[in-house]
Formats: C-alpha cells, sequence, structure tokens
C-alpha cells in the first residue's frame, strides 16, 4: 500500500460521519479474498443468511405465517445468483411453491425503492394479498484492494446488511401507506456510480462527482413527485434519504434547506451502519417507525439513488 493511501484511509476512518459497520465474515481475512469463485460462494451463503433473518423477523412482527405471503420482491447488487435470492428464500423462509417473485438486479444502492415499488404495485393490483421486498447486500464481498481514492473510499464507507418490508391492505395501527412512486435516471452519468468486472471480480467506481449528481437528480425529482400530487416542500414532515456519504448527504440537506433534525434519521443510519447499499434507506424508515415521531396523517418521501445513474423516491403517508 503506498504511503499516500494509507493517509487517505486514515482521514476517512478519523471522520466520526460512520462510527459502527458490520460484516458478514466467517474470519476477518475472508474481506481480503481475491478469488472469484470464492468470493461468489461467500456472497450466496452470507446474502440468503442475511435475507431470510430479515424476511423472518418482518414476518414474526406481523404473527404471520411465511406461507400466507404471495409476493416477493428482492433487491441485490453485490453479487450475482441465478437462479436468484427469491429461490433460495423461498427453500430457506418456507415459503409457498407458488409464491410471485421477482428479483431485481444491477440497480446498486437505489433498489430498494424500485423493490418497494413492485411489491406495492402488487397488492394494488390484488388486494386481498401479501406482499414482502427484501434489499440485501454483502459489500464485503465487492471490497476491491487497490490505490485509487474511490477504492479507498469505498472500502471505508460500505457494510453489509438486509432490510425487509411486508405490505398488505389490512393496514395495521402506525404502519406506513406507500402513496406513489417516482423515478429519474441520467444515462449520460452512468460512469460516475457504478461496478464494473476486473480480475473477473466487482470493483466499485464512485467518481468524486457523485455528490453533486446526486443533489441535482434528488431536486429534480422532488420537485416532480410534489408537483404531481399537488404537494408542497413544507407538507413533508418526514425525510427518509439514502445515507450514501457525509457529502451526498450535506449536497442534499443544502439544496433543499433542511435541518439537522430532518435529517437525522438518515446521518444516523450512516453513523451506526454505514452505508449498507440498497437496504439503507429501508434502516432509515425502521428507525423512524421505531420513534414514534411519526404522528397519522404526516407525509414523508423516501429517497434512494444509485447506478445509473438513477434517483428514486417513495411518497409515504403515514
Amino acid at each position: 500500500m503506498k504511503k499516500s493511501t494509507q493517509r487517505l484511509y486514515e482521514k476517512v476512518f478519523a471522520n466520526e460521519s460512520i462510527l459502527h459497520r458490520r460484516f458478514s465474515l466467517d474470519k476477518l481475512e475472508d474481506s481480503l479474498e481475491e478469488d472469484p469463485d470464492k468470493i461468489s460462494l461467500r456472497f450466496e451463503e452470507k446474502a440468503v443468511e442475511l435475507s431470510a433473518r430479515s424476511l423472518q423477523a418482518a414476518l414474526r412482527e406481523l404473527e404471520m405465517d411465511p406461507r400466507e405471503l404471495d409476493y416477493l420482491a428482492v433487491s441485490t447488487c453485490t453479487g450475482y445468483l441465478c437462479p436468484g435470492l427469491s429461490t433460495r428464500l423461498i427453500e430457506a423462509c418456507g415459503l409457498r411453491k407458488d409464491v410471485r417473485c421477482l428479483d431485481v438486479v444491477g440497480m446498486g444502492c437505489g433498489s430498494a425503492v424500485p423493490a418497494l415499488e413492485q411489491a406495492h404495485n402488487f397488492i394494488a393490483a390484488h388486494p386481498e394479498k401479501t406482499a414482502a421486498s427484501v434489499s440485501t447486500e454483502i459489500c464485503s464481498a465487492a471490497m476491491y484492494n487497490g490505490d485509487s481514492p474511490d477504492l479507498v473510499i469505498s472500502n471505508a464507507i460500505f457494510a453489509d446488511g438486509s432490510a425487509a418490508a411486508v405490505l398488505g391492505n389490512s393496514k395495521s395501527a402506525g404502519s406506513p401507506d406507500f402513496h406513489t412512486f417516482s423515478s429519474l435516471t441520467y444515462p449520460e452519468w452512468q460512469e460516475s456510480l457504478r461496478f464494473r468486472t476486473e480480475k473477473g471480480r466487482l470493483r466499485n467506481v464512485l467518481a468524486k462527482e457523485v455528490p453533486e449528481q446526486v443533489r441535482e437528480a434528488v431536486m429534480a425529482l422532488i420537485e416532480k413527485l410534489l408537483a404531481e400530487q399537488g404537494l408542497k416542500q413544507d407538507d413533508i414532515r418526514h425525510w427518509i434519504f439514502h445515507a450514501g456519504g457525509e457529502k451526498v448527504l450535506d449536497a442534499v440537506q443544502g439544496s433543499l434547506k433542511l435541518s439537522d433534525a430532518q435529517m437525522r434519521r438518515s446521518r444516523d443510519v450512516l453513523k451506526n451502519h454505514g452505508n449498507l447499499s440498497s437496504p439503507t434507506v429501508l434502516y432509515g424508515l425502521k428507525n423512524l417507525l421505531l420513534s414514534d415521531e411519526a404522528a397519522p396523517g404526516d407525509w414523508g418521501i423516501l429517497t434512494s439513488y444509485g447506478a445509473g445513474f438513477s434517483a428514486h423516491a417513495c411518497l409515504v403517508k403515514f
């Protein structure tokens, strides 16, 4: 490792915007593995394990039998499986063989909101049914060592995690209504944030322009979403952003002129978990729901962004 690379790692780790990260590793040395086959096997094992754990926890919270689930959307980008994670979850969680499934791949950190949208659309088409959305990332399986600054930043901020949401029209007290969804894609920025394959492994690309691109995309997306629903920014009480990093959250906060209190849930996720890629925004939503700060009738917005370059938003009513 070059001395300049070591100094950059020290600088990034000294930043208190991230205090804790968690990795699904049997031993620490696994994070340094370079054999693509061994990395793929670890991704499969850990992704199934974390996905099953998060889905089972969500079903238990609702006292719901796994066989009652009718639809499952699963998103991931840190590894590739065929058949996808959804098939593994049918077996691991004891779902019915006729459960409808969708695997969302290749959408990067933003994919939790589109996956949630597909579960929401299934419920809208089948009001008597139930659906779940699961987002899981084993970012430690996509660590790539090198002296490029974007690799240093990636290795220093990303973490492993999974989150699940169960949807149905028999709304329980305090559960949010995912009201409407919207997305924007900027293909001219696709080289700013992506995975590419080097030596048979995933290698993250993270350009310095990403915070500014997030700012521009999120501003346009939220303006579009609010206009379509006849709402103003002041009507939104709760904001949950994908905690992509401190500079990303700073850019969003400055553009929308949000208070520190309004950014708290997103910054708390970054501080306590790091950037979990796709499940990050769902961690923020869970923190808000556990806080009991959302009152009936409150509006909120979930926003995620990632490869594409794409940005996604969901208008939520509590």
